[in-house]
């Protein structure tokens, strides 16, 4: 009897052997789970015909009883199996199934050389579909047939054969694969030869057709057992992974951390965020156990695009994310790349202790205040002494120190290098992220007072995440301080429109009106500042600055002491309310609050630039060059805008001013 011929289908660079269940890849393997190689093999035969999910369950699992999920695991294997390719050949049809766009040719022919050669060492994975925890994708792990037997460790895991060296290329490639804010100023707000602000390269600008998603808090299944560190924790997490796809356009954290209320409306939150769809989640820990629902809702119509439930232990957490990232870019009908794909699934870490801790980290750095800032490098620190390789929480380390040191609440002296350290560390293991890019230009910016490097790493960081709107808050700051006003009011308006709910972009469009001497138009967008979060004590600062400068001196005391209300009394608070007394006429509540700062540097930090801003009031102005010249040597806090700050303009007649300005690397503008 002959031998019945072989069918063999080819699309692009793959050829598919049904018989043989082998996949290659211009002759070389790829590795896939009998699942996903059954799945391929439906899809391909009907090539250009939706085929149902229903459809496809059966002619993969048969009569088996199996949950959707099973597909979507499959499908997922098969995407990155296929990698950059996948995009063209596997389309997914929302609500209904999946068809395979590409080309296919079939032929049928006896073995050839080639596949002869290749079946010797017949490639397969080992599947774990019957794995307790089969809702989350694990690693698989290739192994030659000649070696399918229990093995201890990965070195017996080997297969003796000269193709070795390409199947171990392949496992680190998967594996690889798998595994995988800003910094300062939320209180105020380089040489002019400096180029100016970039356009979005055009690799950086987003598709007209790019699709908008707004990531909510995750809100507690249970009331009593809050862990708001977690709720928001998760959410940032999915935001960072989601924006590493160019066709989506996803709502930065500082968007979203208002929608925290569990009784929330999901459909009206993505309206107020001006998004199509929202990813909602619930979230419950028991023990080692964490329960997450989740669901895409469509903003239009509030019906629900996809939803599942997690119920896995907490060391699943990062596979759970990634199950979560796929799952959104293939309802939402998103093509891929391989390079966004790896971004879905890239990871600062893999110890979930060290997670845990950055996140806490992040929520405490988030409150935004002396104390909360203490407790956030603590936590930072811890993450890292659980993964020294954690270069996510070096970042925020470097970003709570940094922060600390431009805001008065630790010396420079000791915040500018730890910061320095930790933001390079951070750099050292991942050269991409645009956070710790913007942290060194804000550190280099503030601490070297170097203009050009610090515009360069700004130009860096937005050419990684054109959608990281902190980067242009503090590269306004270096605009404005290098006198080009325009351009700084420019950049912050576009970082509002990344996030126009931004309260610290809001208050940057601000403080270039400010800067400019455009008071009216500073005091209005502080208001709407003040409309978005009346509780943010930078707004009232920035606004008292603007009342103060329109000689509205009622109005800027009273700003001074509802920012203080709302925060802790600090010496920039009290510097700047003893500025609006003195330049009213109020000496005596003036030196009151000169006593009082007195008093305060015996017990804690004062920055000299604030003690310069009142006796600048004050009209004692040997005293304020005294703590200029002090400021400058500590790069205390704001002597970057020693330019432009209207608060100064009594000393700038004095040779002694442009002599300040020499040392902060600026000529004196004309």
């Amino acid at each position: 009897m002959s031998k019945p011929e072989k069918h063999f289908y080819e699309f692009g660079p793959f050829r598919l052997d049904p018989a043989e269940r082998l996949l290659l890849r211009e002759d070389s393997p790829v590795p896939l789970t009998p699942k996903a190689f059954d799945t391929l093999v439906v899809l391909v035969g009907k090539s250009g015909h939706l085929v149902g999910k229903d459809e496809l369950m059966r002619e993969v699992w048969g009569d088996s009883f199996v949950e959707e999920n099973n597909l979507d695991k499959s499908i997922s294997a098969l995407r990155k199996a296929l990698g950059e390719d996948s995009a063209k050949y596997i389309a997914t049809v929302r609500g209904a199934g999946y068809r395979f766009m590409g080309t296919v040719h079939e032929s049928t022919a006896a073995d050839s050389v080639v596949l002869q050669e290749r079946t010797r060492t017949h490639i397969l994975i080992e599947d774990d579909e019957d794995a307790d925890d089969e809702s989350i994708p694990a690693p698989k792990i290739i192994k030659a047939e000649s070696q399918l037997r229990k093995q201890e460790t990965a070195a017996a895991q080997t297969p003796r054969t000269k193709k070795w060296p390409l199947v171990a290329l392949i496992v680190c490639s998967i594996l690889f694969g798998l595994t995988g804010l800003v910094f300062f100023v939320r209180a105020r707000r380089s040489a002019s030869a400096t180029p100016s602000p970039p356009e979005p390269r055009a690799k950086d600008s987003l598709p007209s057709q790019a699709k908008t998603l707004a990531v909510l808090p995750f809100k507690p299944l249970v009331g009593k057992t809050r862990e708001p560190y977690l709720e928001m924790g998760i959410a940032d997490s999915l935001i960072t992974r989601l924006s590493n796809v160019r066709q989506l356009v996803v709502r930065p954290t500082s968007a979203v951390q208002k929608f925290n209320q569990p009784e929330r409306d999901p459909a009206a939150a993505g309206r107020e965020l001006g998004v199509e769809t929202v990813l909602d989640g619930s979230i419950q820990r028991q023990g080692d156990r964490l329960r997450v629902t989740v669901q895409l809702v469509s903003v239009k119509d509030g019906s629900q695009l996809w939803g599942r439930t997690f119920d896995e232990k907490f060391t699943n957490i990062f596979a759970m994310q990634d199950a979560i990232s796929l799952k959104v870019a293939e309802a939402l009908a998103l093509n891929l790349s391989g390079e966004e794909q790896s971004g879905l699934a890239k990871r600062s870490t893999e110890n979930p202790e060290a997670y845990e801790l950055y996140l806490k980290g992040r929520y405490f750095w988030k409150k935004f205040s002396p104390t909360d800032h203490l407790k956030a490098a603590q936590y930072f620190n811890q993450a890292i002494a659980k993964d020294p390789t954690y270069a996510l929480a070096y970042s925020g380390l470097g970003d709570t120190y940094g922060a600390s040191a431009t805001n008065g609440w630790i010396a420079p002296s000791e915040g500018y290098p730890k910061a320095m350290a930790a933001v390079k560390k951070a750099l050292e293991l991942d050269e991409t992220l645009a956070e710790s890019h913007c942290a060194l230009g804000a550190l280099t910016m503030f601490y070297l007072l170097d203009w050009a490097a610090a515009e360069r790493e700004y130009q860096r960081a937005i050419e990684l995440n054109p959608n990281y709107p902190e980067t242009y808050e503090v590269y306004s700051f270096l605009l404005a301080a290098t006198g080009r006003l325009n351009e700084a009011l420019e950049i912050a308006k576009r970082g509002l429109q990344a996030d126009p709910l931004s309260v610290t972009l809001s208050n940057a469009v601000g403080g270039a009106y400010y800067l400019a001497r455009r008071y009216d138009e500073a005091i209005k967008q502080f208001q709407k500042t003040n409309d978005l979060n009346p509780h943010q004590n930078g707004t009232y600062a920035a606004l008292g600055f603007a009342y103060d400068q329109k000689g509205m001196y009622a109005e800027a005391i009273a700003s001074y002491q509802k920012g203080i209300e709302i925060s802790e009394s600090t010496p920039s608070f009290l510097a700047m309310m003893g500025h609006a007394y003195a330049a009213s006429g109020r000496r005596v509540e003036a030196l009151k609050l000169l006593s009082e700062l007195k008093q305060m540097a015996g017990k804690k930090h004062v920055p000299p630039y604030d003690l310069a801003i009142l006796y600048t009031g004050l009209g004692e102005k040997e005293k304020a060059f005294e703590q200029l010249d002090k400021a400058i040597e500590e790069r205390s806090g704001w002597v970057i805008h020693l330019n432009v700050e209207p608060l100064f303009d009594p000393l700038r007649s004095d040779q002694r001013y442009e002599a300040l300005l020499k040392r902060i690397n600026l000529a004196p503008l004309r």
